[in-house]
């Protein structure tokens, strides 16, 4: 089935026109999923919709004795998020990202902000890991430069979170990718931190970190399993090419 008509966005919820998406995944330390998950909590976000395909693993999620849809979207208003712990098979990364980016357009999505890793070798000696912003117009590296992100400036994007820039610069679709210094290994609950405070001075929000951090080293151990799933495909990726490039580039 074509990417035009195998996915499908169930809405639970209305969505204000206006609102800006977070889209946490698994990808380089799990930065966007910890991120997402604290979010939700964080905001008490009610469960919105869900994303719903044949190509997507024939997996449900329970929390809580309550069956749920791997790929699910919060809503509290001015915010939506988009988060799935599980790893989205390549050949399904194409057409989830097409279809993400079209549904926000039509809803009315001011901003899309992906959520991810920035694989750092030095990471271990990092005791603030750095977030690194890119915006996919004009308008949205300024709101990057007005909030005092640093921009990244060269490199390369591989996986789910690069497409997804690719389909909105397509759709003309504003994107916003948030990158923090982490593991890229590791479940990496400090990055997710970092990039959360990113987003408090960016939206203007007042999330604490404090029991994110607190909680880190569960969250590893809770976290393993798909971050090993996420490395294999990462691999796969070949995610380690997603590295600062020489200034070669004119």
């Amino acid at each position: 089935m074509g990417a035009e008509t195998s996915v499908k966005i169930v809405e639970a919820l209305k969505v204000k026109a206006g609102a800006k998406m977070l889209v946490g995944i698994p990808d380089v330390g799990l930065v966007g999923v910890i991120a997402a998950s604290h979010i939700v909590q964080s905001l008490n976000m009610v469960e919105a919709g869900y994303l719903d395909s044949d190509e997507i693993p024939p997996i449900v999620v329970i929390h809580n004795n309550e069956p749920k849809s791997p790929i699910r979207i919060y809503n509290s208003g001015d915010l939506i998020v988009l988060t799935t712990e599980i790893v989205l098979p390549a050949q399904t990364i194409l057409t989830i990202s097409r279809s993400i980016t079209r549904w926000a357009k039509e809803k009315g999505i001011s901003t899309i902000i992906g959520l991810t890793g920035l694989a750092t070798p030095n990471r271990l000696e990092i005791e603030k890991p750095t977030v690194y912003g890119v915006g996919s117009t004009p308008q949205a590296r300024e709101l990057l430069s007005k909030a005092g992100i640093k921009s990244f400036d060269e490199g390369l994007l591989v996986g789910t979170y690069a497409t997804l820039l690719r389909e909105c610069m397509r759709a003309e679709q504003p994107n916003i990718t948030l990158l923090a210094e982490a593991h890229l290994q590791f479940p990496d609950p400090g990055a997710s931190a970092s990039i959360i405070e990113t987003l408090n001075t960016l939206l203007n929000l007042n999330i604490d970190v404090g029991e994110l951090l607190d909680k880190a080293e569960e969250i590893r151990v809770k976290a393993r399993e798909l971050m090993k799933k996420t490395q294999e495909q990462l691999r796969s990726l070949r995610k380690v090419q997603e590295q600062e490039l020489p200034g070669i580039y004119v």
